[in-house]
Protein backbone atom coordinates (compact mmCIF):
# COMPACT_ATOMS: atom_id res chain seq x y z
CA UNK A 1 0.00 0.00 0.00
CA UNK A 2 2.33 2.53 0.77
CA UNK A 3 4.56 1.85 -2.35
CA UNK A 4 1.43 2.44 -4.70
CA UNK A 5 0.77 5.67 -2.69
CA UNK A 6 3.99 7.07 -3.23
CA UNK A 7 3.44 6.41 -6.43
CA UNK A 8 0.63 8.44 -6.51
CA UNK A 9 2.38 10.98 -5.18
CA UNK A 10 5.23 10.99 -7.41
CA UNK A 11 3.37 11.28 -10.42
CA UNK A 12 1.26 13.99 -9.13
CA UNK A 13 4.33 16.01 -8.86
CA UNK A 14 5.82 14.94 -12.21
CA UNK A 15 2.61 16.16 -14.04
CA UNK A 16 3.16 20.07 -12.36
CA UNK A 17 4.85 20.29 -16.39
CA UNK A 18 2.95 19.76 -16.65
CA UNK A 19 3.26 21.40 -13.81
CA UNK A 20 6.21 22.65 -11.12
CA UNK A 21 5.47 22.10 -7.25
CA UNK A 22 7.66 25.12 -6.29
CA UNK A 23 7.97 27.26 -3.09
CA UNK A 24 9.15 30.78 -2.97
CA UNK A 25 11.88 30.06 -0.78
CA UNK A 26 14.02 29.68 -3.40
CA UNK A 27 16.04 32.17 -5.47
CA UNK A 28 17.40 33.10 -9.10
CA UNK A 29 19.31 34.74 -10.91
CA UNK A 30 18.15 35.66 -14.47
CA UNK A 31 20.14 36.28 -17.12
CA UNK A 32 19.76 39.71 -19.18
CA UNK A 33 17.29 42.31 -18.90
CA UNK A 34 15.85 43.03 -21.54
CA UNK A 35 12.29 42.19 -20.68
CA UNK A 36 10.62 45.62 -19.20
CA UNK A 37 8.80 45.36 -15.90
CA UNK A 38 4.98 46.30 -16.88
CA UNK A 39 2.92 47.27 -13.79
CA UNK A 40 0.75 44.79 -12.46
CA UNK A 41 -2.85 45.26 -12.06
CA UNK A 42 -5.12 44.82 -8.73
CA UNK A 43 -7.78 42.77 -8.07
CA UNK A 44 -10.37 44.25 -9.96
CA UNK A 45 -8.66 44.99 -13.02
CA UNK A 46 -10.12 44.65 -16.65
CA UNK A 47 -7.13 42.36 -17.47
CA UNK A 48 -5.21 39.16 -16.39
CA UNK A 49 -1.59 39.69 -17.29
CA UNK A 50 -2.32 40.67 -21.40
CA UNK A 51 -5.50 38.73 -21.35
CA UNK A 52 -8.66 40.91 -21.38
CA UNK A 53 -10.73 39.83 -18.12
CA UNK A 54 -12.97 37.28 -19.35
CA UNK A 55 -15.57 38.46 -15.65
CA UNK A 56 -17.70 41.11 -15.63
CA UNK A 57 -21.75 41.95 -15.36
CA UNK A 58 -24.24 40.66 -17.49
CA UNK A 59 -27.70 38.30 -17.87
CA UNK A 60 -26.43 34.70 -18.02
CA UNK A 61 -28.04 31.69 -17.16
CA UNK A 62 -27.29 28.16 -16.30
CA UNK A 63 -29.35 25.00 -18.07
CA UNK A 64 -31.88 24.36 -15.23
CA UNK A 65 -30.65 20.22 -15.30
CA UNK A 66 -26.81 21.00 -14.88
CA UNK A 67 -27.12 23.56 -12.56
CA UNK A 68 -25.85 21.68 -9.23
CA UNK A 69 -26.81 23.08 -6.14
CA UNK A 70 -29.16 26.08 -7.86
CA UNK A 71 -29.13 28.31 -10.67
CA UNK A 72 -28.77 31.50 -8.62
CA UNK A 73 -24.98 31.13 -8.87
CA UNK A 74 -22.38 29.27 -10.29
CA UNK A 75 -21.15 26.17 -8.55
CA UNK A 76 -18.17 24.72 -9.76
CA UNK A 77 -16.43 22.03 -8.44
CA UNK A 78 -12.37 22.16 -7.83
CA UNK A 79 -10.70 18.89 -7.49
CA UNK A 80 -8.02 18.25 -4.84
CA UNK A 81 -6.81 15.89 -1.98
CA UNK A 82 -5.77 18.52 0.29
CA UNK A 83 -7.38 16.83 2.69
CA UNK A 84 -5.07 13.33 2.86
CA UNK A 85 -3.81 12.54 6.03
CA UNK A 86 -0.89 10.74 4.22
CA UNK A 87 0.05 13.58 2.27
CA UNK A 88 -1.70 16.83 4.37
CA UNK A 89 -2.58 19.50 1.84
CA UNK A 90 -1.69 17.64 -1.16
CA UNK A 91 -2.49 20.00 -4.17
CA UNK A 92 -4.25 23.01 -1.87
CA UNK A 93 -2.46 25.48 -3.60
CA UNK A 94 -4.91 24.43 -7.07
CA UNK A 95 -7.86 24.78 -4.59
CA UNK A 96 -6.45 28.32 -2.85
CA UNK A 97 -5.75 29.36 -6.47
CA UNK A 98 -9.45 28.56 -6.80
CA UNK A 99 -11.00 30.55 -4.25
CA UNK A 100 -8.84 33.60 -5.13
CA UNK A 101 -9.61 33.44 -8.76
CA UNK A 102 -13.30 33.36 -8.30
CA UNK A 103 -13.23 36.46 -5.52
CA UNK A 104 -11.52 39.08 -7.83
CA UNK A 105 -13.85 37.47 -10.74
CA UNK A 106 -16.91 37.88 -8.51
CA UNK A 107 -15.44 41.75 -7.68
CA UNK A 108 -16.29 42.38 -11.57
CA UNK A 109 -19.50 40.73 -11.62
CA UNK A 110 -18.91 37.44 -11.80
CA UNK A 111 -19.17 35.62 -15.15
CA UNK A 112 -21.90 37.12 -16.81
CA UNK A 113 -23.36 38.18 -13.46
CA UNK A 114 -23.31 34.57 -12.16
CA UNK A 115 -21.50 34.58 -9.32
CA UNK A 116 -18.85 31.89 -8.85
CA UNK A 117 -19.03 29.79 -5.67
CA UNK A 118 -16.27 27.28 -5.67
CA UNK A 119 -17.39 23.73 -4.41
CA UNK A 120 -14.25 21.65 -2.18
CA UNK A 121 -14.25 18.26 -4.15
CA UNK A 122 -11.41 17.09 -1.57
CA UNK A 123 -10.51 13.31 -2.73
CA UNK A 124 -8.30 13.33 0.49
CA UNK A 125 -6.32 10.55 -2.25
CA UNK A 126 -8.50 7.36 -1.45
CA UNK A 127 -12.01 9.28 -1.18
CA UNK A 128 -12.28 10.07 -4.97
CA UNK A 129 -15.43 8.02 -5.73
CA UNK A 130 -17.25 10.22 -2.55
CA UNK A 131 -15.80 13.13 -3.58
CA UNK A 132 -17.07 12.76 -7.29
CA UNK A 133 -20.66 11.87 -5.72
CA UNK A 134 -20.73 15.34 -4.17
CA UNK A 135 -19.51 16.99 -7.65
CA UNK A 136 -22.38 14.97 -8.92
CA UNK A 137 -24.90 16.32 -7.33
CA UNK A 138 -23.72 19.92 -6.33
CA UNK A 139 -21.62 21.69 -9.58
CA UNK A 140 -22.37 22.94 -13.07
CA UNK A 141 -18.52 21.95 -14.28
CA UNK A 142 -15.27 21.00 -12.60
CA UNK A 143 -12.40 23.34 -13.33
CA UNK A 144 -9.03 24.50 -11.89
CA UNK A 145 -8.46 21.01 -9.59
CA UNK A 146 -6.95 17.35 -9.89
CA UNK A 147 -7.23 14.29 -7.93
CA UNK A 148 -3.73 11.83 -7.77
CA UNK A 149 -6.26 8.82 -8.23
CA UNK A 150 -8.12 11.10 -11.34
CA UNK A 151 -8.85 7.58 -13.30
CA UNK A 152 -11.22 6.80 -10.07
CA UNK A 153 -13.50 9.57 -11.40
CA UNK A 154 -15.05 7.06 -13.78
CA UNK A 155 -16.67 4.25 -11.51
CA UNK A 156 -18.85 3.25 -13.07
CA UNK A 157 -21.69 3.73 -10.50
CA UNK A 158 -25.05 6.08 -11.12
CA UNK A 159 -24.21 9.39 -9.13
CA UNK A 160 -20.36 9.01 -8.76
CA UNK A 161 -19.11 8.27 -12.42
CA UNK A 162 -18.15 11.29 -14.23
CA UNK A 163 -19.54 10.47 -17.49
CA UNK A 164 -22.88 9.14 -16.35
CA UNK A 165 -23.25 12.22 -14.28
CA UNK A 166 -22.88 14.17 -17.68
CA UNK A 167 -20.29 16.51 -15.98
CA UNK A 168 -17.42 18.39 -17.77
CA UNK A 169 -14.10 19.62 -16.90
CA UNK A 170 -11.17 22.49 -17.16
CA UNK A 171 -8.62 20.17 -15.19
CA UNK A 172 -5.55 21.92 -13.99
CA UNK A 173 -4.36 19.09 -14.39
CA UNK A 174 -4.41 15.33 -15.50
CA UNK A 175 -2.22 12.39 -14.54
CA UNK A 176 -4.16 8.75 -15.43
CA UNK A 177 -4.41 7.93 -19.30
CA UNK A 178 -8.10 6.92 -18.61
CA UNK A 179 -8.11 10.83 -17.52
CA UNK A 180 -6.07 12.62 -19.40
CA UNK A 181 -7.06 10.74 -22.45
CA UNK A 182 -10.84 11.24 -21.77
CA UNK A 183 -13.76 13.31 -23.56
CA UNK A 184 -15.80 15.34 -21.37
CA UNK A 185 -12.97 18.08 -20.35
CA UNK A 186 -10.50 20.25 -22.06
CA UNK A 187 -6.93 20.96 -20.56
CA UNK A 188 -5.71 24.08 -20.46
CA UNK A 189 -1.91 22.63 -20.52
CA UNK A 190 -2.56 19.15 -21.97
CA UNK A 191 -0.69 15.49 -20.99
CA UNK A 192 -1.49 13.40 -23.69
CA UNK A 193 0.05 9.83 -22.79
CA UNK A 194 1.11 8.38 -26.57
CA UNK A 195 2.75 11.82 -27.49
CA UNK A 196 5.50 13.84 -25.52
CA UNK A 197 7.40 17.29 -26.20
CA UNK A 198 10.96 17.44 -26.85
CA UNK A 199 12.14 21.15 -26.94
CA UNK A 200 13.73 20.48 -23.32
CA UNK A 201 15.58 17.73 -24.80
CA UNK A 202 16.99 19.87 -28.19
CA UNK A 203 18.15 22.41 -25.45
CA UNK A 204 20.38 20.37 -23.09
CA UNK A 205 22.00 18.78 -25.86
CA UNK A 206 22.49 23.10 -27.91
CA UNK A 207 23.50 23.95 -24.22
CA UNK A 208 25.51 20.57 -22.94
CA UNK A 209 26.15 18.29 -26.19
CA UNK A 210 29.13 16.41 -24.49
CA UNK A 211 26.47 15.59 -21.38
CA UNK A 212 23.49 14.94 -23.65
CA UNK A 213 25.36 12.14 -25.96
CA UNK A 214 24.52 9.16 -23.23
CA UNK A 215 21.88 9.42 -20.30
CA UNK A 216 21.11 6.75 -17.80
CA UNK A 217 17.51 6.52 -16.31
CA UNK A 218 16.63 6.47 -12.52
CA UNK A 219 12.85 5.75 -12.04
CA UNK A 220 10.79 5.12 -9.01
CA UNK A 221 10.04 1.13 -10.19
CA UNK A 222 6.05 1.22 -10.37
CA UNK A 223 3.80 1.01 -13.69
CA UNK A 224 2.07 4.47 -12.83
CA UNK A 225 5.79 5.69 -13.26
CA UNK A 226 6.59 3.75 -16.50
CA UNK A 227 4.50 5.98 -18.64
CA UNK A 228 7.13 9.41 -17.38
CA UNK A 229 10.01 6.87 -18.32
CA UNK A 230 9.24 6.23 -21.45
CA UNK A 231 8.15 9.63 -22.61
CA UNK A 232 11.57 10.22 -22.18
CA UNK A 233 13.14 7.50 -23.90
CA UNK A 234 10.67 8.54 -26.86
CA UNK A 235 11.97 11.95 -26.62
CA UNK A 236 15.78 11.09 -26.45
CA UNK A 237 15.52 8.88 -29.11
CA UNK A 238 14.04 11.62 -30.91
CA UNK A 239 16.71 13.58 -30.48
CA UNK A 240 19.59 10.86 -30.70
CA UNK A 241 20.15 10.93 -26.99
CA UNK A 242 21.47 7.77 -26.03
CA UNK A 243 19.71 5.85 -23.24
CA UNK A 244 22.21 3.62 -21.78
CA UNK A 245 20.89 2.34 -18.79
CA UNK A 246 17.37 2.21 -17.23
CA UNK A 247 17.34 1.69 -13.62
CA UNK A 248 14.02 1.22 -11.04
CA UNK A 249 14.33 1.99 -7.23
CA UNK A 250 11.80 1.64 -4.42
CA UNK A 251 9.93 4.69 -4.66
CA UNK A 252 9.52 5.35 -0.94
CA UNK A 253 13.62 5.27 -0.80
CA UNK A 254 16.25 3.09 -0.42
CA UNK A 255 18.82 3.45 2.60
CA UNK A 256 21.47 3.23 0.70
CA UNK A 257 21.72 5.25 -2.69
CA UNK A 258 25.85 4.26 -2.94
CA UNK A 259 24.77 1.01 -5.49
CA UNK A 260 22.76 3.19 -7.76
CA UNK A 261 25.04 5.90 -8.07
CA UNK A 262 27.79 3.46 -9.18
CA UNK A 263 25.44 2.17 -12.13
CA UNK A 264 25.25 5.70 -12.92
CA UNK A 265 29.19 5.67 -13.02
CA UNK A 266 30.24 2.68 -14.43
CA UNK A 267 27.12 3.46 -17.56
CA UNK A 268 29.42 6.22 -19.14
CA UNK A 269 26.28 8.86 -19.10
CA UNK A 270 26.83 12.10 -19.26
CA UNK A 271 23.49 13.14 -17.55
CA UNK A 272 21.13 10.86 -15.66
CA UNK A 273 17.18 11.58 -16.08
CA UNK A 274 15.30 11.31 -12.58
CA UNK A 275 11.99 10.20 -12.20
CA UNK A 276 10.03 10.70 -8.88
CA UNK A 277 10.58 13.27 -5.92
CA UNK A 278 13.36 15.63 -4.64
CA UNK A 279 14.06 14.58 -1.53
CA UNK A 280 14.96 10.80 -2.82
CA UNK A 281 16.98 12.82 -6.05
CA UNK A 282 18.94 14.92 -3.55
CA UNK A 283 19.87 11.48 -1.96
CA UNK A 284 21.20 9.80 -5.12
CA UNK A 285 23.07 13.74 -6.37
CA UNK A 286 24.72 13.32 -3.15
CA UNK A 287 26.49 10.30 -3.38
CA UNK A 288 27.05 10.77 -7.08
CA UNK A 289 29.21 13.69 -5.84
CA UNK A 290 31.06 11.97 -3.31
CA UNK A 291 32.14 9.83 -6.09
CA UNK A 292 33.11 12.15 -8.21
CA UNK A 293 30.65 11.98 -11.06
CA UNK A 294 30.99 15.63 -13.16
CA UNK A 295 27.48 14.34 -15.24
CA UNK A 296 23.89 16.22 -15.38
CA UNK A 297 20.88 15.65 -13.91
CA UNK A 298 18.09 16.27 -16.11
CA UNK A 299 14.95 16.75 -14.67
CA UNK A 300 10.58 17.46 -14.60
CA UNK A 301 9.20 20.44 -13.42
CA UNK A 302 8.84 18.85 -9.98
CA UNK A 303 12.47 19.28 -9.03
CA UNK A 304 11.84 23.03 -8.88
CA UNK A 305 11.21 22.69 -5.47
CA UNK A 306 13.37 23.99 -1.98
CA UNK A 307 13.46 20.10 -0.90
CA UNK A 308 15.75 19.45 -3.84
CA UNK A 309 18.26 20.50 -1.19
CA UNK A 310 17.71 18.56 1.50
CA UNK A 311 20.91 16.42 1.13
CA UNK A 312 22.51 19.52 1.37
CA UNK A 313 22.65 23.40 -0.43
CA UNK A 314 24.79 22.64 -3.26
CA UNK A 315 24.04 18.90 -3.43
CA UNK A 316 22.19 19.44 -6.82
CA UNK A 317 24.68 22.17 -8.53
CA UNK A 318 24.61 21.54 -12.08
CA UNK A 319 21.32 20.06 -12.58
CA UNK A 320 18.94 21.22 -14.85
CA UNK A 321 15.14 21.60 -14.76
CA UNK A 322 12.51 22.06 -17.82
CA UNK A 323 9.41 24.08 -16.93
CA UNK A 324 6.22 25.14 -19.15
CA UNK A 325 5.58 27.77 -16.56
CA UNK A 326 7.21 31.04 -15.28
CA UNK A 327 9.27 31.06 -12.47
CA UNK A 328 8.14 32.89 -9.74
CA UNK A 329 11.57 34.44 -9.25
CA UNK A 330 11.18 36.08 -12.12
CA UNK A 331 7.88 37.21 -11.89
CA UNK A 332 8.43 41.06 -11.95
CA UNK A 333 8.92 40.02 -15.68
CA UNK A 334 5.81 39.03 -16.41
CA UNK A 335 2.53 40.23 -15.54
CA UNK A 336 -0.04 37.40 -15.41
CA UNK A 337 2.69 35.80 -12.69
CA UNK A 338 2.85 38.93 -10.38
CA UNK A 339 -0.75 39.54 -10.52
CA UNK A 340 -1.63 35.95 -9.21
CA UNK A 341 0.96 36.59 -6.78
CA UNK A 342 -0.69 40.19 -5.42
CA UNK A 343 -4.19 38.41 -6.27
CA UNK A 344 -3.51 35.04 -4.15
CA UNK A 345 -2.15 37.57 -1.04
CA UNK A 346 -5.11 40.06 -1.31
CA UNK A 347 -7.61 37.51 -1.38
CA UNK A 348 -6.40 34.47 0.57
CA UNK A 349 -3.52 35.98 2.58
CA UNK A 350 -2.53 32.51 4.45
CA UNK A 351 -2.61 30.76 0.90
CA UNK A 352 -0.18 28.16 -0.93
CA UNK A 353 1.74 29.73 -3.72
CA UNK A 354 2.91 27.39 -6.09
CA UNK A 355 2.91 26.91 -9.82
CA UNK A 356 0.04 24.15 -9.67
CA UNK A 357 -1.74 26.91 -8.55
CA UNK A 358 -0.87 29.09 -11.11
CA UNK A 359 -1.88 26.63 -13.94
CA UNK A 360 -5.13 26.12 -11.89
CA UNK A 361 -5.35 30.13 -12.55
CA UNK A 362 -4.97 29.41 -16.30
CA UNK A 363 -7.70 26.85 -16.03
CA UNK A 364 -10.06 29.15 -14.82
CA UNK A 365 -9.47 31.99 -17.27
CA UNK A 366 -9.54 29.19 -19.98
CA UNK A 367 -13.21 27.95 -18.42
CA UNK A 368 -14.51 31.40 -18.34
CA UNK A 369 -13.02 33.02 -21.46
CA UNK A 370 -15.34 29.99 -23.34
CA UNK A 371 -18.26 30.15 -21.10
CA UNK A 372 -18.41 34.17 -22.58
CA UNK A 373 -18.14 32.57 -26.16
CA UNK A 374 -21.16 29.62 -25.21
CA UNK A 375 -23.08 32.39 -24.00
CA UNK A 376 -22.97 34.29 -26.97
CA UNK A 377 -24.18 31.28 -29.34
CA UNK A 378 -26.56 29.90 -26.81
CA UNK A 379 -28.47 32.68 -25.96
CA UNK A 380 -26.76 33.49 -22.78
CA UNK A 381 -27.48 30.33 -21.27
CA UNK A 382 -24.67 28.55 -20.31
CA UNK A 383 -24.92 24.45 -20.76
CA UNK A 384 -21.54 21.71 -20.22
CA UNK A 385 -20.91 20.76 -23.29
CA UNK A 386 -21.22 24.27 -25.00
CA UNK A 387 -18.58 25.22 -22.89
CA UNK A 388 -16.22 22.60 -23.73
CA UNK A 389 -16.84 23.51 -27.58
CA UNK A 390 -15.89 27.19 -27.05
CA UNK A 391 -13.05 26.10 -24.86
CA UNK A 392 -11.70 22.94 -27.46
CA UNK A 393 -11.79 26.07 -30.19
CA UNK A 394 -8.95 27.66 -28.75
CA UNK A 395 -5.75 26.46 -29.99
CA UNK A 396 -3.21 29.33 -29.16
CA UNK A 397 -3.21 29.63 -25.15
CA UNK A 398 -0.83 30.93 -22.54
CA UNK A 399 -3.60 31.84 -19.56
CA UNK A 400 -2.66 35.51 -20.10
CA UNK A 401 1.05 34.89 -19.80
CA UNK A 402 1.12 32.73 -17.13
CA UNK A 403 2.85 30.01 -19.29
CA UNK A 404 4.26 29.03 -22.90
CA UNK A 405 1.97 28.56 -25.49
CA UNK A 406 -0.31 25.29 -25.63
CA UNK A 407 -3.11 23.90 -27.50
CA UNK A 408 -6.00 22.91 -25.80
CA UNK A 409 -8.16 22.11 -28.68
CA UNK A 410 -6.75 18.72 -29.52
CA UNK A 411 -9.41 16.67 -27.24
CA UNK A 412 -8.00 12.94 -27.00
CA UNK A 413 -5.51 14.40 -30.17
CA UNK A 414 -4.21 16.95 -27.63
CA UNK A 415 -0.12 17.96 -27.85
CA UNK A 416 1.64 18.28 -24.85
CA UNK A 417 3.17 21.76 -24.77
CA UNK A 418 6.32 23.07 -26.68
CA UNK A 419 7.57 25.75 -25.25
CA UNK A 420 9.75 25.51 -22.68
CA UNK A 421 12.81 26.84 -20.55
CA UNK A 422 15.57 25.61 -18.93
CA UNK A 423 16.49 26.23 -15.47
CA UNK A 424 20.01 24.99 -13.97
CA UNK A 425 20.94 25.54 -10.06
CA UNK A 426 24.62 27.27 -9.38
CA UNK A 427 25.45 27.59 -5.94
CA UNK A 428 22.05 26.33 -4.47
CA UNK A 429 20.01 28.60 -6.55
CA UNK A 430 17.37 28.19 -9.26
CA UNK A 431 18.78 29.89 -12.29
CA UNK A 432 17.83 30.80 -16.03
CA UNK A 433 19.90 28.77 -18.72
CA UNK A 434 17.77 28.84 -21.64
CA UNK A 435 16.88 30.48 -23.91
CA UNK A 436 18.42 34.11 -22.80
CA UNK A 437 15.55 36.45 -22.70
CA UNK A 438 15.57 38.62 -25.94
CA UNK A 439 17.78 36.05 -27.34
CA UNK A 440 17.95 34.57 -30.48
CA UNK A 441 15.34 31.54 -29.17
CA UNK A 442 13.15 33.21 -26.91
CA UNK A 443 10.20 32.90 -28.93
CA UNK A 444 7.76 33.89 -26.81
CA UNK A 445 8.32 35.41 -23.49
CA UNK A 446 11.43 33.56 -22.39
CA UNK A 447 10.33 30.26 -23.81
CA UNK A 448 11.45 28.67 -27.05
CA UNK A 449 9.06 26.96 -29.01
CA UNK A 450 10.34 25.20 -31.95
CA UNK A 451 8.11 23.64 -34.66
CA UNK A 452 9.72 20.39 -34.56
CA UNK A 453 9.48 19.05 -31.10
CA UNK A 454 6.84 15.94 -30.69
CA UNK A 455 7.72 12.74 -30.38
CA UNK A 456 5.81 9.62 -30.14
CA UNK A 457 5.20 7.39 -27.59
CA UNK A 458 4.98 3.78 -29.00
CA UNK A 459 4.20 1.79 -25.52
CA UNK A 460 1.01 0.91 -24.98
CA UNK A 461 -0.97 2.13 -21.21
CA UNK A 462 -4.05 1.21 -21.99
CA UNK A 463 -7.37 4.18 -23.62
CA UNK A 464 -8.77 7.20 -22.08
CA UNK A 465 -12.21 7.04 -20.79
CA UNK A 466 -14.35 7.95 -23.48
CA UNK A 467 -18.62 8.11 -23.38
CA UNK A 468 -19.47 8.10 -27.42
CA UNK A 469 -22.53 9.80 -26.78
CA UNK A 470 -20.81 13.09 -26.14
CA UNK A 471 -19.58 15.31 -28.97
CA UNK A 472 -16.71 16.53 -27.07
Amino acid sequence: MKKWLMAMLAVTALLSVACGAKNKETTVENEGDSTPTTAVAGPESAKWGDLDSPCGKGTYSIQADQAGKGADKLYIGVASDKGSEIRPGLNKEMFDGSVAFAQWCNDQGGIGGLQIEPVDIDGKLLSVEQAMATACAEVFMMVGGGFAQDDLEFSGKDGSDFHKCGLADVPGFAVSVKKANSNGQVQPIPHPAYTTGTTWLQDFKKVYPEEAEKSFIVWGDLPSLQLIRDQFKAGAAATDIEVVGDEGYPPVGVADWTPLAQKVIESGAGSMYFVGEPTNLSSLLAKLKEQGWKGKAILETNMYDATLFSAGPNVADGAVIRTAIHMFEEADKWPAVKQFEENLKAQLPDGKQALLGMQSTSAWLLFATAANDCAKANDNVLERNCVLKAASAVSDWTGGGIHGTTDPAGGADAIPPTCNTLIEVKDGKFTRLYPKIGGDDDDLDGFHCPDDAIAKVPEDFGQGAVDPSRPI
